[in-house]
């Protein structure tokens, strides 16, 4: 039994420093990713490592480490509960501004339950719809959907990177820019509310981190996003499935240089993926946005075939800013070490991961 729970804790300590390592490799950074997983792992060991053990060294040794994975990832987790303060501020009742509802959904291109995720998305009556891995079949399968809206952005691709943006709101304008890697479209646009209110709107799907590959396509476009929305004048919204956790050191500077909000900070995990594993999910579908919106509510929606939750978010778009609390401010290393990604991004020759995953 000693030796099992020595191999568990040493996996765990392990697993918990190698996001720390400056290197931009899957093999490195999916440790990110179930930060909480590894917390209740690590927590179930130790309270059972104190009936199992004896008067041996190696018990207390394994107990320090289990001890220290959990110091380790406990504040990762922690800002995403009520105990911490939040970012984004709540609607009050008759505050002034107006209402945006909008869902975020990853639709897995394989999926063919067309119909159903249509249905679950119209029940919410949402203002702007994001569809990310969408081809050609996948806009057939969801035309009525689609109908409702006057404003559509097409970038179907056939390599699981197709985004549909469809919107009430007339865009003011849109652009579908490929910002680093060929073949992976964001749709970036000013779209201007009913009572003549614009913001700008980022609507992003950057790459997955797989253990054979660097991370630097994904690294680099949410680092570039995040430098663009910098200096951005007009209230901002950030959206989409950005294949990374809300706790990572990339969604971490992202905040930073971008100022942008998280609404889950302070309220709840808000885990989004995998939904066909109730115990290995991790938040990967996001929203960020500036002080001018204020949160009404957020919710999963059912995933209809998918292996991603749509999520569902109210906003209240006002004039005036307002937060809880604020991200930390980034510094000029901050911003250089975004460049030098960006960079890097650039520099690679190499096709997006997984463009045959979900090829038929």
């Amino acid at each position: 039994m000693f030796l099992i729970f020595a191999a568990l804790a040493s996996f765990l300590v392990v697993a918990s420093v190698l996001p720390f390592l400056p290197f931009a490799h899957g093999i490195v950074r999916v440790g990110d990713f179930p930060r909480q997983q590894f917390l209740a792992l690590a927590a179930a060991l130790l309270v059972a490592s104190v009936f199992l053990d004896g008067e041996e060294t190696g018990w207390r040794v394994v107990q320090m480490a289990l001890a220290a994975v959990i110091a380790i990832q406990t504040p990762h987790i922690l800002r995403f509960t009520p105990v911490w303060r939040k970012q984004t501020a709540d609607a009050q009742p008759g505050e002034e501004g107006e209402r945006i509802r909008l869902v975020s959904s990853n639709v897995k291109m394989s999926n063919t339950r067309y119909r159903e995720l249509a249905e679950e998305i119209a029940a919410c009556d949402p203002d702007i719809v994001v569809l990310m891995e969408v081809d050609d079949q996948w806009r057939d399968g969801v035309a009525d959907l689609l109908a409702r809206y006057e404003h559509v952005a097409n970038a179907t691709r056939d390599n699981s990177y197709g985004m549909i943006v469809a919107s009430r709101f007339p865009f003011e304008t849109f652009e579908i820019d490929e910002l680093l890697t060929e073949g992976v479209p964001s749709v970036i646009a000013t779209i201007r509310t009913p009572k003549g209110k614009a913001f700008r709107a980022y609507f992003i799907h950057p790459e997955p981190p797989v253990l054979h590959r660097g991370t630097e396509g994904r690294d680099g476009e949410t680092a570039l996003v995040a430098l663009k929305v910098k200096d951005e004048k007009l209230p901002v919204m950030v959206t989409g499935d950005l294949n990374d956790v809300a706790w990572s050191v990339t969604t971490e500077r992202f905040r930073k240089i971008s100022g942008l909000l998280d609404p889950r900070i302070g309220r709840r995990i808000f885990s989004t993926f995998d939904a066909r594993f109730p115990f290995l999910r991790w938040p990967l579908d996001h929203l960020f946005h500036s002080p001018e919106f204020r949160l009404i509510r957020m919710k999963r929606l059912r995933p209809c075939g998918s292996d991603h939750f749509p999520v569902f978010f109210e906003l209240l778009f006002c004039r005036t800013e307002k937060s809880e609390s604020e991200p930390q401010s980034a510094d000029q290393d901050d911003i250089a070490e975004a460049r030098e990604v960006v960079e890097e991004a650039r520099e690679r020759d190499e096709e997006a991961i997984g463009t045959d995953w979900e090829k038929k």
